[in-house]
């Protein structure tokens, strides 16, 4: 081979290796400045208020922090109250040369509050997750346990023990109606006594029907109280009624109604006003010892169970003294129906506005209705005031007409109120709030046994418990991580839960397998919905396992 030959060779053997030295050098380069961001997405480096942090007062903000910045086309930073609901409309601010986040916030009273946020990091990798804060002492949230009487005197599960309808609980049932209906219609007619200017007639058949129904009234009352006295306390000595009376919110206003209607026979023999005095009292108890009393604010939910009942009051009495009018004297049953017409109309207005808006009040969403007997019996009632309507309708139109009401849609608007009263009697004895029962999800498995315990399992304060049996061949694993999710609420990041290990005593081993125990305790199921809870456990051979199960808390 020739020298020149010899050399163009050499110098070709050169420059090919000086070639694929660069190019490996610039791949080193490229992969280095894309693995390394790809190893390290954005995470949240710091929150405030941080995640289980109590406040005595508002924040004005939350700042989310992260490790590195953020992609400025999209993100989402949120806080939700205990009813799942955006505090702010505001959007949130870009912080710290785009690494962070700020939401300014209005104030916020006391409560569990979530922040949710979704971001995605620099190099394209979303980024989402949720915690919670507390501002204040908040109280339990309103739960089916709060609405329970029984638990409200101290004797909690007196009224668990069995099922079905018992001679026990139907005479419970017809004293309520019974009680109801006599406060209704001696109320109304208390309400209808300002009607100065009544016909004879008018007048005559509205004094004899509140001097029978005060008496009336007076021993409803005492059956009522006497049999929900005895029902809460089963099984205690009848000393404990001096104490339910005396030392509990219930028991005073059992007493309280027991005082009015022992006034209530002398109702026809006092003025107008003290007769208004008597029925504002004797709604105003019976609106506070009802289910609104359980809700907040209490102010609110008792109002608009008393405007309610006011309501009802002038509507039942007005049609009961239409009916005994209509019975004695047909020409001034029609002038009274004139009247009486006009205020019925009011009457439901009043109805339907306190009725929708203490539902709202009530439910989290009015799917709960299909989910309890008192739904259930709150849309019968609801079907039953529709028919009311039509019979109204049909009353006023004759009425316009110059002609009587006919009798058979007196009788028939008589017959209703009768059914709207049972209903209500019925449904204020129900709970409008499904009950919340503790979680325990168990699953076997050949690679892995799970249980998971949720208590109580209602919105607010939960004690988490997890234990995982692996494999003796495996050991303890090296990670376990609880997160959970609302369902429905794509919006709402996961919130995990900061398990700690624990040793457990429960005597649940199973024979080639290795158990490890974790729990947990804070407020990490914020308000009612349904939940995903997802559990994932990094064996010592870094294989994950995962499982799920849903969940619904009311």
């Amino acid at each position: 081979m020739s020298r020149s030959a010899l050399h163009s060779r050499l110098f070709a053997a050169s420059l090919l290796g000086r070639c694929l030295a660069v190019s490996i050098l610039v791949f080193a380069l490229v992969c280095g400045f894309a693995v390394e961001p790809a190893s390290a997405h954005a995470s949240l480096a710091k929150a405030t208020p941080g995640q289980d942090d109590k406040l005595r007062e508002s924040p004005g903000y939350v700042e989310i922090l992260f490790n590195e910045r953020l992609d400025s086309a999209q993100y989402d930073l949120r806080v939700l109250d205990g009813s799942s609901r955006s505090v702010t409309d505001a959007r949130p601010e870009r912080i710290e040369k785009g690494k962070g986040l700020r939401l300014t916030l209005p104030k916020l009273g006391e409560g569990h509050y979530t922040v949710t946020y979704s971001v995605i990091s620099a190099d394209g990798h979303p980024v989402s997750g949720a915690y919670v804060f507390t501002v204040g002492n908040p109280p339990q949230q309103t739960t089916s346990a709060r609405l329970d009487p029984h638990a409200q005197v101290g004797h909690e599960g007196h009224g668990a023990s069995g099922s079905g309808l018992t001679v026990e609980s139907f005479l419970l049932y017809a004293s309520r109606i019974a009680y109801y209906a006599g406060l209704i219609a001696t109320a109304g007619l208390a309400v209808w006594s300002l009607q100065r200017r009544a016909e004879p007639a008018v007048r005559e058949a509205r004094e004899r029907a509140l001097a029978f129904m005060g008496k009336y009234a007076l021993c409803a009352a005492l059956v009522f109280v006497v049999l929900h006295l005895n029902a809460l306390t089963e099984g205690e000595p009848v000393s404990e009624w001096g104490r339910i009376l005396t030392q509990t919110t219930i028991g005073r206003l059992y007493a309280a109604e027991l005082l009015l209607a022992m006034a209530a026979p002398l109702l026809a023999s006092i003025g107008v006003y003290a007769r208004l005095v008597w029925a504002a009292a004797a709604l105003f108890a019976e609106a506070w010892s009802g289910h609104a009393a359980a809700f907040s604010p209490v102010t609110y939910t008792v109002g608009l169970d008393f405007v309610h009942l006011a309501g009802a009051a002038l509507w039942g009495g007005g049609v009961l003294l239409l009916l005994l009018v209509w019975r004695k004297e047909r020409t001034e049953a029609g002038r009274f129906a004139l009247l009486f017409s006009r205020w019925a109309l009011y009457s439901f207005i009043a109805l339907w506005v306190t009725g929708v808006l203490s539902v709202l009040q009530y439910l989290p969403s009015l799917t709960y209705l299909l989910y309890t007997s008192w739904g259930k019996w709150l849309i019968a009632k609801t079907s039953l005031s529709l028919l009311v309507v039509a019979a109204a309708l049909l009353i006023r139109l004759r009425l316009r007409k110059g002609e009587l009401p006919q009798q058979a849609v007196l009788k028939a608007d008589v017959g209703l109120l009768g059914a709207i009263v049972l209903c209500v009697g019925i449904l204020t004895y129900q709970n409008p709030l499904p009950a919340n029962t503790p979680l325990h999800y168990h699953e076997m498995g050949t690679d892995m046994h799970l249980t998971l315990r949720i208590t109580p399992n209602a919105p607010g304060d939960n004690a988490f418990t997890v234990k995982v049996w692996l494999p003796e061949a495996l050991g303890k694993p090296k990670q376990v991580l609880l997160r959970l999710h609302p369902e429905g609420k794509g919006e709402v990041g996961t919130i995990d839960v900061p398990l700690k290990a624990y040793e457990d005593q429960e005597l649940d081993d199973f024979a080639g397998f290795a158990k490890a125990a974790y729990r947990a305790q804070g407020t990490y199921l914020p308000f009612a919905g349904r939940w995903k809870a997802e559990v994932r456990v990094t064996d010592s051979k870094n294989n994950e396992h995962v499982r799920e199960t849903a969940f619904r808390i009311y």
